[in-house]
Parts: structure tokens; sequence; C-alpha cells
């Protein structure tokens, strides 16, 4: 349990983002879809700049009208009807699949529990976030399997640290909400539901093992599973650059536009690989490194 002052006058709150995700599928027992996420060193913040008189809530920048939507839902349930401002800065780009939407929700909703002075109810606050979209589950600071569209904790694994990601961003967006909303994604999963179900239970088997190379084993079917929903141009290129350095495994934004390389710090070799990976993934696209949390 968190301890909190309330704000006089301003609140601010923040979350990570995640790397698309390393697994994305449905449970075998009841086709509910889940997602094990990748936390990042890259995040949202959001500070709250309340405007007693009035009741109209806006962010800056003025396109997320999924955080005001939020924020007007909690502040509403606890009896607050005050306005103002949230002022969202993330360091991810949005319709990506890097969960800038999600990191940006979490971010209010962490900021108006800084307002009030009071911890939100984990499960309450997961449905909420689910309420808006399908949600990743970033509100813990560690790898989780997660029901996005229950808003609900299937499992914590751990946290993935020491691993970097080489990003290949294939340029464009995607929008969450519509991606959703098709429903090709859930229909898909659901034809191969026994793989997927085989695939988690040995993704939470490495874990706990810490095997990365069946971490990366597991995400790199992933990806490929995930190419008739959303493909990926290049994933086989990619896929060779990963063999030819030393990756672990290939990370997928399911419903984004990138694909990264897991790579090990602590491996030998590994500045030169990275090295070598950028250059041989630079004519293909936009290239970043990202590091886990720690």
């Amino acid at each position: 349990m968190r301890s909190f002052i309330p704000a006089a006058r301003t609140a601010s709150g923040i979350s990570y983002c995640s790397f698309g995700e390393l697994l994305q599928g449905v449970l075998h027992e009841d086709d509910a879809d889940f997602l094990v996420t990748l936390p990042i060193q890259k995040y949202s913040v959001s500070t709250f700049v309340p405007d007693h008189g009035s009741t109209e809530i806006v962010t800056h920048p003025s396109g997320k009208t999924k955080a005001a939507a939020l924020a007007k839902v909690i502040l509403r349930r606890y009896g607050h009807n005050v306005g103002g401002t949230f002022y969202i800065d993330c360091d991810i780009p949005i319709g990506k699949g890097l969960s800038s939407s999600s990191a940006d929700l979490l971010a209010t909703a962490r900021a108006i529990e800084v307002y009030m002075g009071r911890e939100l109810p984990l499960g309450e606050l997961c449905r909420d976030m689910s309420g808006i979209e399908p949600t990743d589950g970033v509100m813990f600071a560690e790898s989780v399997v997660y029901l996005q569209r229950k808003g609900m904790l299937w499992s914590k694994l751990g946290r993935l640290s020491g691993i970097q990601i080489l990003s290949l961003d294939e340029g464009g967006t995607i929008d969450t909400l519509e991606y959703h909303r098709r429903d090709r994604a859930h229909r898909h999963n659901v034809e191969h539901r026994s793989e997927f179900n085989e695939l988690l239970d040995r993704i939470v088997a490495a874990f706990g093992a810490r095997d990365l190379d069946e971490i990366g084993s597991v995400s790199t079917r992933s990806a490929y599973i995930n190419q008739k929903i959303n493909p990926k141009r290049h994933l086989a290129a990619v896929h060779d650059v990963c063999k030819a350095t030393r990756g672990i495994g290939l990370v997928t934004a399911h419903s984004g536009t990138c694909i990264g390389i897991l790579y090990d710090t602590g491996r030998p070799g590994h500045r030169d690989n990275l090295a070598q990976a950028i250059d041989a993934l630079s004519g293909y696209g936009t290239v970043k490194v990202y590091d886990t949390i720690q």
C-alpha cells in the first residue's frame, strides 16, 4: 500500500511502456484474450493542473481523449467534480504498439491518486482502463500474463532485466481500438488456442528458470503466428539478422508497427553484435534500441 499526501495544486503520475508482447493469444478454458508484457525504460508522465472553477477535463496534447475519459470516470466516482488539464508527455509515439495509450491511461490514473491522496484499488483500476480500451498490463513493474479485455491479472512472471531490444519500426500507425473492434485477431487466435496454451506454459516455466533462449523461442513463434493478422513486411529479414548476431529471439508489437530483436547484454560480444544488427537493419526503417526495466 502506497501512502499519499493530497496535492494542493498539481499532481503527477508516471507509467512504464511495454515493447509489444512476448506472447499474445487466447486461453484454452474460456477463449479469454491474454498477452505477456515486456516493460521497457520508456515512460508516460501525466501532470494534472486542477481548475476548481470548471468541470471540464482537457488534455495537452488535445488528442489524448482516452486519458480524458478515464480521468472523468475516476474523478466523478470519488465525488470530485473538478475540471482541469492533464499535461501528458510520453516517450513513445502513438500507434506503434508500444503501449503508449495504456501508459497514458495509467500515468493519468496515478496523477489522480496523488491529487486525491488515495490509492485506487488495483482491480478497479484495471477494469476502468480496460473499459476505455483493451489495455496492456503496464500497472505491473514486471512481465505479467494479463487479460487485456477483462482487465485482469492472470500471473506475475518477474522482471526480464539485462535485455536490450533492437527495434525496427516499419512505419505508419495502427489504431488499437479499431484493431480490436474488427475482432479478426481474436477469431484467428481462437483457431490457434491449443498452441497458444502450450506456448504460455513454456514461457511461464522459462521465466521461472530464467531460460532466455526459451523465452526468445516462444516470443519468436508468437510473432510468426501473428503474421496472418498484422503482417510485418521485414519479419524474415529481421529474423535472419537476429540469428546472425546472436539474438535470443524476436518480439513483435502484435497490434503495432515494430519488430524487435531480443539481446542478452551479458553475452560475450554483445556490443559488436548489436552494432552489426543496427547496420543491417537501418535500410529497412527507423531503428532504435530499448532497455528492459532493471
